[in-house]
């Protein structure tokens, strides 16, 4: 009877037990199972529904997370994660799965070509289909449907064929959802023609140009570059074959011969030998003259006669005889002593030349005239443009001025004020005053000139005035003026 009342009891337990929250099975997380991107997309956390959710690298084991994960698009493939949720201390059990796929960019290119066929590739994007169509050589489209995507291939084309390849993806992934792309392959040429063309003769300058054909010789189409011949320049042009032909490129060149010889006059030195005239022109047309040979003494003109069949008229030219030797002296003249602006005036004494002139080290110049000459002794050098005369410089030209300045620090530079220009002329002399007109020194052009001192004693920076005796085209002169001393 106690066993009985025992068993009774602890089947009344079990049953409470069994009834209890402590063998109650805690649901699954909610949300979405399956995520679609495509490479390089921008993801999110992953989320789910539920209470103290956890999350998980495998099904079974491991320790989870309370921060959900962000998948990564670096590459494309399949993912899973798990998650679970814990109502009242209770897992979840089994974990939910949840799956990433990363899928590649939609994309379509030539795979391969052969004499025959080609092979378009556009794999491995998670498609379960693609409508597609096609052209071979801007034919009638062909069209079809490809439900498991991997390629292409059209096959039974001729060499040099080019087919338009154009397919839609249909459908998941977002990636490539109905997305249309074009590409086009050409079959390979197992060997290539080299188109021919008759050579297109000279062309006459200013003349209506030759058309360039559009088919070789051997019926080979395609286009040229330039298009259109000139007419006034030669030139080379290259055909390149259209690209359903198995032929290389080709180039012709065309000359243009010119309506003009191109020769120009010229000079040439009395007596130095005749040159030679050229039966080929600087434009490259040949001919005879008339006379044959230059009279080196004598101006005249001569007439190019072009050969038959050219375009060039004949064309005269003048040669010009200078004579030799015509430089043989030259003068000149300066403005007067102690003007501000020194002008020196060069005069060849054989008119007629064409003459080039140079003052010191300075440039060759057409003008004989130099202005704003500084004071001292230059050199003035005379040549003949032509080269027919030999060159004439002369060292002795002399400009008349004084110094503005001097500064006698005896440093050995401007210690002494004079006018040195004249120490050619014995009997010059100057008489230097202050402001005030007080008599200060009478130096010579011949001597070292005046330091600055008065009695032996420096004066002060100052102005100082001077009168300077001097003779010029056998005048006797006199200039008066005045100079700063500098301390």
């Amino acid at each position: 009877m106690k066993k009985n009342l025992l068993l009774f009891v602890f089947v009344c337990l079990l049953h409470l037990l069994i009834g209890s929250s402590v063998f109650a099975q805690t649901p699954q997380p909610t949300g979405t199972s399956v995520y679609y991107y495509c490479i390089g997309d921008s993801a999110s956390q992953l989320t789910a529904g539920g209470d103290n959710l956890l999350w998980y690298q495998d099904a079974t084991g491991g320790t989870g997370s309370s921060t959900a994960p962000t998948p990564s698009t670096s590459s494309a493939g399949t993912t899973s994660y798990y998650v679970t949720q814990t109502i009242a201390g209770i897992e979840s059990s089994p974990r939910k799965a949840i799956t990433v796929n990363v899928n590649k960019q939609f994309e379509l290119f030539c795979a391969g070509v052969t004499t025959s066929s080609v092979n378009f590739d556009f794999s491995n994007v998670g498609q379960t289909r693609f409508d597609y169509s096609y052209t071979i050589a801007g034919g009638t489209p062909i069209t079809g449907t490809q439900t498991s995507p991997s390629s292409f291939t059209v096959s039974g084309l001729s060499e040099g064929q080019t087919v338009v390849f154009t397919v839609t993806a249909v459908g998941a992934p977002s990636c490539v959802a109905n997305r249309t792309l074009s590409a086009s392959c050409r079959t390979t040429c197992s060997t290539l023609a080299t188109p021919t063309f008759n050579q297109i003769g000279p062309v006459c300058s200013g003349d209506t140009p030759p058309v360039l054909p559009s088919s070789s010789l051997e019926g080979i189409n395609g286009t040229w570059s330039p298009a259109v011949v000139s007419n006034t320049a030669s030139g080379t042009y290259t055909f390149t074959p259209n690209a359903n032909e198995c032929a290389t490129t080709q180039t012709m060149n065309i000359v243009v011969n010119p309506d003009n010889p191109g020769f120009s006059d010229f000079t040439i030195c009395s007596g130095s030998g005749a040159p030679n005239l050229d039966t080929t022109s600087p434009r490259g047309v040949t001919g005879t003259w008339d006379p044959a040979v230059i009279d080196d003494m004598n101006t005249d003109t001569y007439t190019f006669t072009p050969d038959a069949g050219q375009c060039a008229a004949p064309q005269t030219i003048e040669v010009t005889v200078i004579p030799s030797n015509m430089l043989n002296d030259f003068t000149w003249t300066v403005t007067q002593a102690f003007v501000d602006n020194q002008i020196i005036t060069v005069s060849a004494t054989t008119a007629g030349g064409d003459y080039l002139y140079k003052l010191d080290d300075g440039p060759f110049q057409a003008n004989p005239v130099f202005e704003n000459v500084a004071s001292g002794t230059h050199a003035i050098t005379v040549i003949d443009q032509a080269g027919c005369s030999s060159p004439i410089t002369k060292n002795d030209i002399l400009v008349i001025n004084y110094p503005k300045f001097f500064t006698p620090n005896n440093d050995g530079f401007n210690d002494f004020w004079n006018v040195k220009e004249l120490s050619s002329q014995p009997s010059a002399y100057i008489r230097i005053f202050d402001r005030y007109g007080k008599f200060i020194k009478q130096i010579s052009p011949n001597g070292d000139g005046w330091n600055g001192t008065y009695n032996g004693y420096f004066l002060p920076a100052d102005d100082y005035w001077f009168v300077v005796h001097y003779t010029e085209d056998s005048i006797a002169k006199e200039f008066k003026s005045h100079f700063a001393l500098k301390r």
